[in-house]
């Protein structure tokens, strides 16, 4: 098991996204709970526990779901809840892995998502977590062409970072709460036409779809930054397509559960390339508070059922 029980004296980047913990109030632990083991993990970049989940009924041919967790004591954050994000895999059949991140990386336990070190294939945090997740695919025969990640806050941008290293290996991501690749945590700069992306996949380049959700009350994720991410993402699809991406939601509703929320889609080519929420209310601790407790129930089966309408497609196809 890696907890790290030194405390460096370092200077952690401190960027709107990333700076509060999420810091769970509700829920008491439920039943799954027991359901959910812990395990570890290790490659040439480093360990790393994880807690996995595997829903009722033989694993093999299922889905598979990565959620990354924000800046706090992950240890704390994931047991208050009851793991309620697990209710929704066994009703959707789909197996649920939390990678952990350690002390010693980053004393707030946030992913280091805006380190070079980290945004390239191969190499860093992001290679570790997608080599846990082609070990878990190897392991129990789960479905290759239904691989997802995502997460919130810190989670959330790396989420991005996973998808323009790996479009060959998660099908959709969810990044919540979360900036763009290679934003600038000091200048808030970051690549609005999605080449920056699309360099990163290289051959593998692909349209990623996306679950977008940026709280409009937020002040740590700053609104902005959600909708910087969106606009760099549909850049990005039509860089690494032939797609008429649109550049205005093509659908926009509304929705009252739990949260008013209001819901945008990016159709192209049949696809559902991308769907932005904009919850009106919650700060950046309610809105992770919604994708990771019992009160969220709901948004959390939504999500889901967007993943896994899409199946991964080959370069320069969005869904597959």
């Amino acid at each position: 098991m890696v907890r790290g029980t030194s405390r460096r004296s370092r200077l952690i980047v401190v960027l709107a996204l990333a700076a509060l913990s999420l810091q769970f109030l509700l829920a008491a632990p439920s039943s799954a709970q027991a359901a959910v083991v812990e395990r570890g993990f290790a490659n040439a970049a480093g360990t790393r526990d994880y807690y996995l989940h595997i829903p009722p009924g033989d694993p093999a041919g299922k889905p598979l779901m990565i959620y990354l967790h924000g800046c706090t004591d992950p240890w704390r954050q994931l047991a208050d809840t009851g793991f309620s994000l697990t209710r929704i895999a066994d009703e959707l059949g789909f197996v649920l892995a939390y990678p952990i991140q350690t002390e010693e990386a980053n004393d707030r336990y946030c992913w280091n998502w805006f380190d070079p070190a980290n945004q390239a294939r191969g190499q860093g945090e992001s290679s570790i977590i997608a080599d846990l997740t082609t070990a878990l695919i190897e392991e129990f025969g789960l479905d290759r062409s239904r691989v997802y990640v995502g997460g919130y806050s810190a989670g959330g941008a790396m989420s991005t970072v996973l998808a323009a290293t790996y479009p060959d290996l998660y099908a959709a991501i969810a990044p919540m709460a979360g900036g763009p690749y290679r934003l600038d945590p000091q200048t808030f700069r970051a690549d609005l036409s999605g080449a920056s992306i699309v360099a990163a996949m290289g051959e593998r380049a692909r349209p990623v779809p996306g679950f977008f959700l940026q709280d409009l009350a937020d002040q740590t994720s700053l609104y902005p930054i959600g909708r910087t991410n969106l606009v760099q993402w549909l850049g990005a699809y039509r860089l690494a397509s032939d797609l008429a991406v649109p550049t205005v939601p093509s659908v926009v509703t509304s929705s009252a559960n739990p949260v008013p929320t209001t819901i945008e889609r990016y159709d192209a080519g049949g696809c559902v390339l991308a769907e932005f929420r904009t919850p009106i209310g919650p700060d950046h601790i309610g809105g992770g508070l919604l994708m990771q407790s019992e009160r969220g129930l709901d948004l959390q089966r939504e999500l889901m059922n967007f993943l896994l309408t899409h199946r991964l497609g080959g370069p320069r196809q969005a869904c597959g």
